[in-house]
């Protein structure tokens, strides 16, 4: 695999280098490009953008309501605002699942390389965004670690946008109160506040997020200036256990677990300045963030306390420069963060079984510090033309990942104290201080055709994830060294998109393979020596039947399957072969909008969700759901707008994710009931 990886990577090289010889064509203007967009990655089927005009009239209460309307991607709505993401892949639990996607606002990574979030798009202001771009499949070779599977960008409304205000009412409480005001030139500032009581006992939720966009002028450099702050407090809610207990509404409103919170802020700010010369385009991003998070790890005997932040700094280099027949794009990513963890049990735990009663004690768990640094650079180019009509586009990343851990507690498994635990030591293990790095090259490289209705393109591409801190450093039982290497995924894809007077799409086929798959095997230790397979095809049609009837429909096919065969922690049975544990053959999302008068707009939405194995030995299932929702906006004179909101129009019992392993038995999140929100929206 590794042998194959640099002979590509180094027949790219060579292209790269050809092609830089060629000479620059005089008569092209280079254009800025959008700094804080991702549309440089060179268009494809397996790209999506949604819309601030989709944004606003779905009014999210969750990012799963708007993502879902994204062919091959399923944000999993967990308790609040919690969730976990899927895009070309299962949902991914446990080790290995965060870090597997990339999450960007205006093109700079929420969170630093090994310190993932998986709940990270809490941390951004999607419910504000101008546009929300989703990149499916492996585009490391751009933007780097975490780009595995896929990258979520949420762009930032423009300093020119229109201003305005908005609330949103509901059941439980529920209220937002957005507003976005600015001088349509110099600046602009985004808000949110949003709460809500929750529909499941003591699980409601309080969130703010605040955004300033300011114009910088520097010299001869051109830039914008971003601070962000978001901030949650939520009560959450677990799971509820027993088969389809989902179906009892009674039931579904329980939550066994009242005493568990989330707390989680952060502080980013960025700059992107950018200027032309010599017919290149130049832009300079740094940028800083920090964020502080405390939740109750519920799911856990004992439910220790996990306390987790950074900090950290980051500068991202492009440069764009038009050629005769091509477009080069390069530059460097540097970042350096420092990150801390602890995780600290309150109490003795008296209630579970012996073993657990005496390898779970009372005190700290972990306690310690990762200096991280990352260097990369990358390369690529677009649009150069062979043969009849075709183009070839390419990608190359090489990226460093180094980190330094810190052991601040006693090294092994014992208690805080020094003493030992019973049953042959204490459930949580520590490693001695290290260092760790990772050296990875990804690529991508294609060919398109296109025509005046109908364009071809293929290619392949490979992505990484770097193992992230808390599999390297949070070990348990015996296990005293994480030694696990790199995730990669290669995958193959080809797709066609089309467009006429009244109907545009896209259809899109993949292949991929993905290697050093991280698990928890039947000791719990973290191994990386799995195999898994993706594969599947992804549909976006938009059709324009009149002047008043537009329908929109993405769907999605798709096998994930494990390619070799282990036991995990969970004493579940991996076969080869075996489907992964949720992950749906079949999704869709299809929608209708009838523009009944000038003022008057409705949209049904059919929200679909195939049946999926809910444990890896595939020996139990959840039937899969469909939803009906419902908007209507009224546009009046003076600016306002008025909205109807109704999720789940039929009142239909579903799971948002339902989960079974050898302990617990079936276990869901239970789906929201019939909700009715009502929203005013005014501009100026």
């Amino acid at each position: 695999m590794l042998d194959k990886t640099i002979k590509i990577s180094v027949f790219i090289l060579l292209i790269s280098s050809f092609t830089l010889s060629a000479e620059i064509e005089e008569e092209i203007i280079v254009e800025a490009k959008k700094l804080d967009s991702i549309s440089d990655w060179k268009e494809d089927v397996s790209s999506t953008s949604l819309n601030s005009e989709e944004i606003i009239i779905v009014e999210a209460q969750h990012p799963k309501q708007i993502f879902n309307r994204v062919p091959g991607v399923w944000i999993s709505r967990g308790s609040g605002q919690e969730h976990l993401t899927a895009i070309r892949s299962p949902v991914l639990t446990g080790p290995g699942a965060c870090g597997s996607f990339l999450i960007l606002e205006d093109s700079v990574p929420v969170r630093p390389s090994g310190f993932c979030n998986v709940n990270g798009l809490f941390e951004t202001l999607t419910e504000s965004a101008s546009s929300l771009e989703v990149i499916r499949g492996p585009a490391s070779a751009r933007y780097g670690s975490n780009a595995m599977h896929g990258v979520i960008n949420v762009v930032s409304r423009p300093l020119s946008d229109i201003n305005s205000f908005s609330t949103n009412i509901g059941p439980d409480g529920h209220q937002t109160f957005k507003s976005s005001v600015g001088d349509f030139e110099n600046w602009r500032i985004n808000t949110l506040f949003s709460s809500s009581d929750g529909f499941r006992d003591e699980s409601g939720y309080d969130q703010q997020k605040f955004h300033l966009k300011n114009k910088l002028e520097l010299n001869n450099w051109e830039g914008v200036v971003n601070v962000r702050i978001t901030n949650l407090n939520q009560e959450t809610a677990g799971y509820i256990s027993g088969k389809d207990i989902y179906k009892d509404k009674e039931e579904s409103k329980q939550n066994l677990n009242p005493e568990a919170y989330r707390d989680a802020s952060t502080l980013k700010s960025d700059i992107h300045l950018s200027r032309i010369r010599n017919k290149s385009t130049l832009s300079l991003i740094p940028y800083a963030r920090k964020n502080n998070m405390e939740f109750l790890q519920h799911y856990l005997p004992g439910t220790p306390v996990e306390k987790n932040n950074h900090s950290s700094l980051g500068l991202i280099v492009k440069r764009i420069t038009p050629f005769q027949n091509l477009e080069m794009t390069s530059g460097i990513q540097i970042e350096t963060a420092k990150v801390k963890l602890e995780e600290y049990q309150a109490s003795p735990l008296t209630t579970s079984s012996a073993f657990n009663n005496a390898v779970r004690p009372q005190g700290f768990h972990y306690n310690y510090q990762v200096d991280s640094k990352v260097v990369a650079f990358f390369t690529g180019f677009s649009d150069y033309s062979f043969g009849n009509s075709s183009l070839l586009f390419s990608d190359l990343r090489i990226e460093s990942n180094k980190y330094s851990y810190d052991n601040r507690m006693l090294t092994g498994n014992t208690k805080d104290d020094g003493t030992l635990c019973s049953f042959g030591g204490c459930y949580y293990s520590r490693p001695e201080d290290r260092d760790d790095s990772f050296k990875e090259v990804s690529f991508r490289i294609g060919v398109e055709k296109n025509s005046e209705l109908i364009g071809f393109f293929s290619q392949i591409s490979l992505g990484f994830r770097p193992p992230q801190m808390t599999e390297l450093y949070r070990l348990q039982k015996k296990q005293t060294v994480g030694d696990i290497d790199s995730e990669k995924l290669l995958m193959m894809e080809v797709g066609t998109r089309f467009k006429s007077k009244s109907i545009e799409g896209s259809v899109s086929i993949y292949s991929g393979k993905k290697n050093d798959f991280i698990f928890r095997d039947s000791e719990n230790f973290i191994q990386d020596h799995g195999k898994t397979n993706h594969r599947g095809m992804e549909l976006f049609v938009r059709l324009n039947l009149d002047e008043k009837n537009l329908f929109y429909l993405a769907g999605t096919l798709q096998q994930h399957k494990y390619d070799f065969s282990s036991e995990t922690s969970m004493k579940e049975k991996i076969s080869k072969g075996n489907y992964v544990d949720t992950a749906p053959k079949t999704s869709f999302n299809l929608r209708w909008i009838n523009l009944i008068s000038n003022r008057l707009k409705s949209e049904f939405e059919v929200e679909n969700l195939g049946s999926y194995y809910t444990d890896a030995a595939n020996l139990h299932k959840y039937e899969g759901h469909t939803l009906l929702h419902f908007r209507l906006l009224v546009s009046n004179k003076d600016n306002l707008k008025q909205f109807i909101r109704i999720h789940n129009l039929l009142n239909e019992d579903y799971a948002e994710r339902a989960d079974f392993n050898s302990y617990g038995g079936d276990r869901y999140f239970p789906g929201i009931p019939r909700q009715v929100f009502f929203g005013l929206e005014y501009t100026f």
